[in-house]
C-alpha cells in the first residue's frame, strides 16, 4: 500500500488530472478520505480517472446514478468537496442544488460532493459526457456554488462594514500578548475565500464560453 497526500485548488481537473498521472506510474487508487489517497500497485496505465461533481444531486438522485455506474463496470470513490466540513448528525441548506437535493444531512450528500470514477484501460477517451451540452450544464452547476458564496461574502462584508457588530472572538496570545481585530481578522478571512471563489467562478465561465463557441451554442 502506498498512501500519499494531496491538496488540489481545482478539485476537479486538477485531482482529475493528478489521478492518471499516478495510473501511468502503474499506481491504482484503493482508498481515499478527504485529502489522503492509498494506491495500490498495477500494470502502467492499467486504469483511467474521471472526476464528477455532484453537489447538485439529492440522495436519491446520486443512488440512482451510482447504480448506473455499477452497471456500467466503473468504480468510483465518494468525496468531499469542502476540506474545512466535518459533518457529523448535521443537515445542510444548499441553494445552489437541483430539486430535492437543497437539503443535505451527513447521510446523505454532505461529504459526498465529488466522485472519483476508475474504469481499465481500453485506448479510448474516459468521457463522462455524451456531448457539449451537458458538459456546458455540470460546468454551470459548477459555477453555482461560487456564485452564491461571493453574495454571502457580500453581505457579510457589508454588515460588518456597515453595522459593525463583531461576528466572532479571535484573539492571537504571545509573550506580548498581541490582540488582533476581531473585524478585521474576519474581513481577511472572507476576502481570501472571495477572491478564491471569484478566479474560480471566472475560469468556469471561460470554459462555459469556449465549449458554446466550439459548440456553436446560443442561448
Amino acid at each position: 500500500m502506498i498512501r500519499k497526500f494531496k491538496l488540489f485548488l481545482n478539485p476537479i481537473e486538477g485531482q482529475e488530472k493528478w489521478l492518471n498521472e499516478r495510473a501511468k506510474e502503474g499506481l491504482k487508487l484503493s482508498k481515499v478520505w478527504r485529502s489522503i489517497y492509498e494506491f495500490e500497485k498495477c500494470k502502467p496505465n492499467q486504469y483511467q480517472y474521471a472526476v464528477d461533481y455532484i453537489g447538485n444531486k439529492s440522495d436519491t438522485e446520486r443512488k440512482a446514478y451510482e447504480s448506473l455506474l455499477d452497471e456500467l463496470g466503473i468504480r468510483y470513490y465518494e468525496k468531499p468537496l469542502n476540506l474545512g466540513q466535518f459533518s457529523v448528525g448535521k443537515i445542510q441548506y444548499r441553494p445552489y442544488a437541483n430539486k430535492g437535493g437543497k437539503w443535505a444531512t451527513s447521510r446523505g450528500m454532505i461529504n459526498r460532493e465529488l466522485l472519483i470514477l476508475e474504469k481499465e484501460n481500453d485506448g479510448k477517451p474516459f468521457n463522462i459526457y455524451s456531448n457539449i451540452k451537458d458538459k456546458i450544464m455540470a460546468l454551470q452547476e459548477r459555477r453555482k456554488p461560487h456564485f452564491y458564496l461571493i453574495s454571502f461574502i457580500l453581505l457579510m462584508e457589508f454588515y460588518i462594514n456597515f453595522i459593525g457588530s463583531s461576528l466572532m472572538d479571535i484573539s492571537y496570545l504571545s509573550s506580548r500578548n498581541t490582540c488582533f481585530s476581531n473585524n478585521t481578522a474576519l474581513l481577511v478571512l472572507l476576502g481570501v475565500i472571495g477572491i478564491i471563489s471569484i478566479v474560480r467562478a471566472v475560469q468556469l465561465s471561460l470554459s462555459i464560453k469556449t465549449l458554446k463557441e466550439k459548440g456553436d451554442i446560443h442561448e
